[in-house]
């Protein structure tokens, strides 16, 4: 009989952390938006306030936990099935993503058509247009745009893939596009002449841009079949922080706005669609994951 390790092949006690880490995160970074937040800037009001330092060590547990238990798990989640099967839900969370992509796509575009157009009614002085582009972050953005819209086609055909069956490992070259509008989504934000450290939105974003990042590298590698073999454990480790910044950046700001404080929102900082898509995507993803070692687990527990 080959009886396996359970600690190997099981990884729900990584999403009882991720649960138990948004559940007390979301409601308390909502009060901080209406009560330690400068809705103009994003500064905090104070950072000696005792918010900030409760909701630091909720997001390293968040962080760092996962990357833990996915290290524990390494061996488990090694296992890697055909690509070729049909994951309804899967399919229309790809959709879902492909249109929060094409809706970030379209105000990065007219972000970038606002700045083009200060450069060509000559607001921006005597300098040339790409040292203008590039001060301004009007090139990271317009880049960020471009591979916005060549990443939701990835998620397009990911969706039709999975909802016929088809193996989506051709799509080589499309499956790294999600980390390049990612690197440019980062670009744009560092161009801001602020301090992220103090700007909470922005160090969340921030966050969020780079956990997506290094999933979606991952998971480009163990879609497309490119050296993907026993990196299944970085999808959780880099995932489940990914969601949670996610959801952070996300559920927040849109409570308060329905509580009817709009106002507190940054300007800078605003509700983005595709925060919430992704999340969906990524814990899609680690759940059929998931549903694929218990099935392996199983399977293993029995006489050969």
């Amino acid at each position: 009989m080959n009886t396996l390790n359970q600690k190997t092949v099981n990884p729900f006690g990584i999403f009882a952390i991720f649960i138990v880490t948004v559940i007390l995160s979301l409601p308390f970074r909502v009060y901080q938006l209406m009560a330690n937040v400068q809705s103009e800037t994003g500064f905090w009001k104070s950072h000696t306030h005792f918010s900030v330092f409760i909701f630091y060590v909720l997001i390293a547990f968040g962080i760092v936990m996962p990357i833990v238990m996915s290290l524990i798990y390494k061996k488990g989640l090694g296992k890697v099935e055909s690509n070729a099967e049909k994951k309804p839900v899967g399919g229309v969370l790809s959709f879902a993503a492909a249109v929060g992509l094409v809706v970030d796509a379209i105000v990065r575009y007219t972000s970038f058509s606002n700045l083009y157009f200060d450069y060509t009614n000559g607001l921006a002085g005597s300098q040339p247009m790409m040292t203008f582009l590039s001060k301004s972050g009007a090139l990271a953005i317009g880049l960020e745009a471009f591979f916005a819209v060549v990443s939701a086609i990835f998620f397009l055909m990911l969706g039709i893939a999975w909802l016929t069956g088809k193996d989506p490992s051709e799509y080589k070259l499309l499956a790294i596009m999600p980390v390049f509008w990612s690197i440019f989504r980062i670009m744009h934000r560092f161009m801001r002449k602020i301090s992220f450290l103090n700007v909470s939105e922005l160090f969340l974003e921030l966050l969020m841009i780079v956990f997506l990042m290094m999933f979606f590298m991952a998971f480009a590698q163990i879609t497309a079949n490119v050296n993907g073999k026993g990196l299944e454990w970085k999808l959780f480790a880099y995932g489940l922080p990914g969601a949670l910044f996610c959801l952070l950046c996300f559920v927040p700001r849109v409570v308060v706005t329905v509580l009817g404080h709009a106002e507190l929102i940054s300007a800078d900082s605003s509700i983005e669609f595709v925060d919430l898509t992704m999340a969906a995507f990524v814990l899609f993803v680690l759940v059929d994951r998931s549903r694929v070692f218990r099935k392996e687990s199983k399977k293993d527990t029995f006489p050969e």
